[in-house]
């Protein structure tokens, strides 16, 4: 994919207008695209206050120069996949987006539209749902905390069982028809919000517990089980 690079210069921006001039800028990043920009002061703070916006969709690396600071900034699915845990936060990524797609397609009427990218997303949940309960979850344990892992499981059967209804709604249509959009929607705005709730506590209380125990691991352990992980979502 070709790296093409842009320039924004914010050195002149008020520090009233910087965040919002910057968001606007990287919000304009597309995959295979890298972003270079110029600011007065070190762009740490400014990067991860969008990346906590962005839902971490951001990589970048920064540099003093004379003139300022130089970032140039990518989308971390353009970076190399860091261990398991990264690779699962990636996957949430790319569930949301397909299940986006899902409903933006709902919302205008074509649920024949909706069918294939709602079959990909029903494998790809499933993929990762067996990739968290019977690889991620034997190998890194429930300890140093049950609760969290606890909730996982029972929210991975949420989802399958809110999934089961979805699907429920095209099994059920009459041979070779689809039925109505407005039939389906709610069976997936539902499960978009149960997903969405349910990625932000496992990246917010689970993936932390995992990625200490994963430290403490060896270096080819930490591989390989990036790989068996890598390996499961991609199916």
């Amino acid at each position: 994919m070709q790296d093409s690079l842009a320039t924004v210069d914010l050195r002149r921006e008020t520090d009233s207008r910087l965040t919002l001039a910057a968001h606007a800028a990287v919000r304009e990043l597309r995959p295979g695209g890298a972003l270079r920009l110029l600011t007065r002061d070190d762009p740490a703070l400014l990067l991860r206050s969008l990346n906590l916006q962005l839902r971490d969709a951001l990589a970048w690396s920064s540099d003093l120069r004379a003139d300022g600071w130089e970032a140039t900034v990518r989308l971390v699915l353009d970076t190399p996949v860091q261990d398991a845990l990264d690779a699962l936060t990636r996957d949430h990524r790319r569930l949301d987006e397909l299940l986006g797609r899902v409903l933006r397609r709902l919302n205008a009427g074509d649920a024949a539209g909706a069918k294939p990218m709602l079959d990909d997303f029903a494998a790809g949940l499933r993929r990762h749902v067996e990739a968290e309960n019977l690889i991620v979850a034997p190998e890194l344990g429930p300890q140093p905390a049950v609760e969290p892992l606890e909730v996982m499981l029972h929210e991975h059967e949420q989802l399958l069982l809110q999934l089961d209804e979805v699907e429920k709604c095209f099994a059920e249509a009459p041979a070779e028809a689809v039925p109505e959009a407005w039939e389906v929607e709610p069976f997936v705005a539902i499960l978009s919000g149960t997903l969405a709730k349910h990625e932000h506590r496992e990246e917010g209380n689970l993936f932390p517990l995992w990625a200490a125990r994963l430290a403490l691991r060896p270096a080819h352990e930490r591989e390989a089980l990036q790989r068996r992980v890598s390996t499961a979502l991609a199916g």
